[in-house]
């Protein structure tokens, strides 16, 4: 093999690997934390092939509920809310790392229009008592941010001047247009800053043992990869991204960019789609704790029950797809355990029921990880605008592209690769005419590509 590829998926105290280039998957299994094992199992796996880039899925190592650190929560608003994260929230996750909540006077509307004028003081008064309690993140959500961060903004260079131990966490870098989703996302991103920190710094340097050629990435939870750097800042990003990973990689050894995919596991299967070869995804699905958040994630819909009873409701759905139908074995590895034999038997037995231009996939490695293996730049923007024409509209459309291109670039593509998968302006009804909620998916090719 001239170059290849290596996704790794970390999580419960063990490592699953697999290597995929010149048409080779080789795979690789440890059950140790420790930086030396890993680097080893690596360097076994690479046997002397030149290794462009090791692509690491994080996601169950950067789980809120037992890695998230408590944050102090800034609410900027014209008029503080009845109640906030810290009371009444539907899950126990938020509240449980909310140490500290305040409601500052300020924001935005949608259109950049300021509602009232920012409290500075409330922000550094709440930021010093945050410090003082030993709270190592704000979390700082605005109205309107998404269309005009400058409060946030304001805050933060406030915040991080005064306090520089203090670590900040914007909602306009997360987007979204819902207060409520944007601001739990703020809040888990704010709270696995510190654990994302230790993670990335831990992988990278893995990576880097294999050689100064070979480039460290990680999986995002829409399916793309991300950089290092991006990934510290929003860790956010990185959550969920297993089954983002095993769509990929159930795709890509089905030799489709696009299908209908049916992960099968000890338990049931879970059903996603791919198009252009990336999975669909969605941001108001439940996260970590149940939590909804501004995030794009994989759209993955369970189906438990008996073997047959899940088989005959696939292929039923299968039936009315237009694209091909992949079954695939999640989970599982060569040196698989009983449940991975489950979950083998629940694909053959859905797959049984499939027409014959159906794919079974059996993975010769971790399916997640291969797919990390396979994964491309990505970038995704949702965020809200105003528009009076349709050529205004086109205008603030294509600088909003460009802008999901540069992150895609930034992300390792190979230059002119860059393109946009998607790109929707979607008109608000319920607001005034000529307001938009503008959804970007960019895509591109990676560097390292073999």
């Amino acid at each position: 093999m001239a170059g290849a590829r290596i996704g790794v998926r970390l999580g419960a105290g063990q490592a699953r690997a697999a290597l995929v280039g010149g048409g080779d998957i080789r795979h690789a299994r440890c059950h140790s934390g420790d930086d030396r094992v890993l680097a080893r199992m690596l360097r076994g796996l690479a046997q002397g092939t030149p290794v462009r880039s090791v692509t690491w899925d994080v996601s169950a190592e950067l789980d809120p509920a037992s890695a998230g650190s408590p944050v102090a929560s800034v609410r900027v608003m014209p008029r503080p809310p009845a109640r906030g994260l810290g009371s009444g929230h539907p899950s126990p996750l938020l509240p449980a790392l909310v140490r500290r909540q305040a409601d500052v006077v300020g924001g935005h509307d949608l259109f950049g229009v300021e509602l009232a004028t920012l409290d500075i003081y409330e922000v550094f008064r709440t930021a010093a008592a945050a410090q003082a309690e030993g709270i190592g993140a704000l979390a700082l959500t605005a109205t309107g941010a998404v269309g005009c961060p400058h409060h946030e903004l304001t805050a933060a260079e406030l915040v991080r001047e005064a306090f520089p131990r203090l670590r900040v966490s914007l909602s306009h870098q997360v987007g979204g247009l819902g207060l409520l989703d944007r601001e739990a996302a703020t809040v888990i991103n704010a709270a696995l800053l510190s654990r994302a920190e230790q993670v990335v710094e831990r992988c990278v340097q893995i990576s880097g043992r294999l050689g100064a050629s070979t480039s460290a990435w990680f999986v995002a939870g829409d399916g793309g990869r991300i950089s290092a750097e991006r990934l510290r800042l929003l860790p956010v990003l990185g959550l969920s991204a297993t089954g983002a990973a095993a769509l990929t990689g159930a795709a890509r050894l089905a030799g489709v960019d696009d299908a209908v995919v049916g992960l099968a596991g000890a338990d049931g299967l879970s059903v996603g789609h791919v198009r252009d070869g990336l999975p669909n995804v969605a941001t108001d699905r439940p996260g970590p704790g149940g939590v909804r958040m501004a995030v794009p994630q994989a759209s993955l819909t369970p189906m438990r029950g008996s073997y047959a009873a899940t088989a005959s409701a696939f292929a039923l759905l299968a039936e009315h797809d237009q694209h091909t139908a992949v079954i695939a074995v999640a989970g599982a590895d060569p040196d698989g355990d009983a449940r991975d034999q489950a979950a083998t038997d629940r694909a053959r037995t859905a797959a049984a029921r499939l027409p014959s231009t159906s794919v079974l996939v059996e993975p010769p490695a971790e399916l997640a990880a291969i797919g990390a293996a396979g994964t491309e730049p990505s970038a995704w923007l949702d965020t809200v605008l105003y528009a009076e024409t349709s050529e205004v509209l086109a205008r603030k459309q294509a600088a909003a592209e460009q802008r999901a291109l540069t992150l895609v670039a930034e992300s390792g593509a190979r230059l002119g690769s860059e393109r946009v998968v998607s790109s929707r302006a979607l008109s608000l009804s319920f607001l005034r005419s000529g307001s938009y909620r503008l959804v970007v998916r960019a895509g591109g090719r990676a560097e390292d590509d073999a």
